[in-house]
């Protein structure tokens, strides 16, 4: 109680904390007593010049209900509608002028701008450059005046503003090749057109994916998986959300032949709609049906079958399988300075601790230097961690390990928090292990492995 007392005390002596507060919270008083339909903004492009300086608005209908989206693309905008379950617009989108600043919005002095006279003296005072911003438009611009309705977007610090009004029929059809005869009528009679103040809300994947983290995301990363199934399941949606499929050239590719079957439902990120399809079909499936957006590629192909693997910005192995592991970790010596980043995520034993190491060329250990390689020890574990043998089943023809979910999800967070260190700029420690709670395993160390000198991978390719 007495920290409000404080605060409000604060805002009511204090008129630099009462304009700071408020301008903080613009957003929120914008559209009071404002009558209008949610409009959304898609991806716009807030860098073109003066004259490109519009993106397009599309009117939405859903359940007899109104909505727009901006958007610089139609395509984008149909793709937003079917994964709402909206009907496509039919009708082409109208212009909606872009206008962007670096300050924050002004504090009118008395209201908040109800007219177009009210509009102009507010935008001078918040950002001289957005007031000539309008003008030029108005006074320059014919194409607004084929529409009854002119509309404009800012985007500032604090997100997107918007505002319209409408425009006198007969002027608009008049002045249709004069416009700077209209921007004269709306600094005269027409000065006292209402103005619609509008509130819109970023659904845009630039905003989505960066919107909670304060650190770059993974848009415009070129982002190959390998393995499609408990760990991979899990860790591509995390991927996704990240930002990975999105931004230009940005793309996320799995990669996996195998099919979802009935035994990897208890532990999948997927359930009984994706079974019995292809792993790498499905998952892109249901991420695409979540974030219809991001381009993610699906290719149901042994991962030797793929072409330039290591030519893109991030490998990433999570089949869990050691022996693939190998593989892919020779592929990626073999290139050396060519080749990408490469990170392998596994479990251990039934589920105690799951693991993972970031190979890369900082000079420290590949993924074979995890075992010995001289004859005395040869392929004994240079870091053991289990105290016991892990339990396996047999049923069938099938053996298998047994383990929870909370298992590759771990794996997937594990392996997250290395793709967020990277792209924070350093992926150290690079060797990982996470163990739960109650298990009865040796203490490990995280930390950047060194090589072996006599490793048959790293150490063959550096002499």
């Amino acid at each position: 109680m007495d920290q409000a007392t404080a605060v409000l005390d604060r805002i009511a002596i204090d008129p630099d904390y009462r304009a700071h507060d408020i301008q903080n919270e613009f957003l929120a008083h914008w559209a009071l007593g404002q009558d209008v339909f949610p409009v959304f903004v898609g991806t716009v492009d807030i860098g073109k010049l003066p004259q490109d300086a519009y993106s397009s608005y599309f009117i939405l209908e859903h359940h007899g209900e109104k909505h727009a989206l901006i958007a610089d693309s139609r395509e984008e905008v149909t793709k937003l509608c079917g994964a709402w379950g909206w009907s496509a617009p039919t009708k082409a989108g109208k212009r909606c002028w872009i206008l962007r600043t670096e300050r924050l919005p002004a504090v009118p002095e008395d209201h908040l701008p109800k007219t177009v006279k009210d509009l102009f003296a507010w935008l001078r005072s918040w950002d001289p450059a957005l007031y000539h911003g309008v003008q030029r438009v108005l006074e320059r611009e014919p194409s607004y005046l084929e529409s009854r309705f002119v509309s404009f977007a800012v985007h500032c610090p604090i997100g997107w503003i918007g505002f319209g009004f409408d425009l006198e029929q007969r002027r608009r059809l008049g002045y249709g090749r004069r416009p700077a005869l209209y921007k004269q009528y709306l600094h005269g009679k027409g000065a006292h057109t209402p103005i619609m103040r509008l509130s819109l809300t970023d659904v845009s994947p630039s905003y989505v994916h960066s919107r909670n983290l304060a650190f770059p995301d993974l848009r415009g990363k070129r982002i190959c998986m390998v393995g499609c199934g408990a760990i991979g399941g899990h860790l591509a949606q995390a991927l996704v959300r990240l930002g990975a499929g999105s931004g230009d050239h940005g793309q996320l590719t799995l990669i996996d032949h195998d099919e979802l079957s009935a035994e990897n439902l208890g532990r999948h990120y997927l359930g009984y709609p994706a079974l019995f399809g292809q792993k790498a079909r499905v998952l892109r499936d249901e991420l695409q049906r979540q974030f219809p957006l991001s381009r993610i590629e699906a290719r149901d192909e042994n991962v030797l079958a793929t072409p330039q693997l290591f030519l893109c910005d991030l490998v990433i192995h999570a089949t869990g399988e050691e022996q693939l592991g190998d593989l892919l970790n020779e592929i990626r010596q073999r290139a050396r300075e060519l080749a990408a980043p490469l990170l392998h995520v596994w479990i251990k034993g039934n589920g105690e601790a799951v693991q993972a190491l970031w190979t890369d060329d900082a000079g420290f250990g590949c993924f074979r230097c995890l075992r010995h390689a001289d004859m005395r020890r040869y392929r004994q574990k240079r870091f053991p961690l289990l105290k016991a043998d892990p339990i396996r089943y047999q049923r069938g023809c099938q053996a298998f390990t047994p383990y929870a979910v909370s298992a590759p999800m771990q794996a997937a967070s594990l392996a997250t928090d290395l793709v967020i260190d990277w792209l924070k700029g350093d992926p150290s420690p690079r060797f990982r292990t996470r163990a739960t709670e109650n298990a009865d395993v040796r203490m490990l160390k995280n930390q950047n492995i060194s090589r072996l000198e006599d490793c048959p991978a790293c150490a063959t390719t550096t002499n």
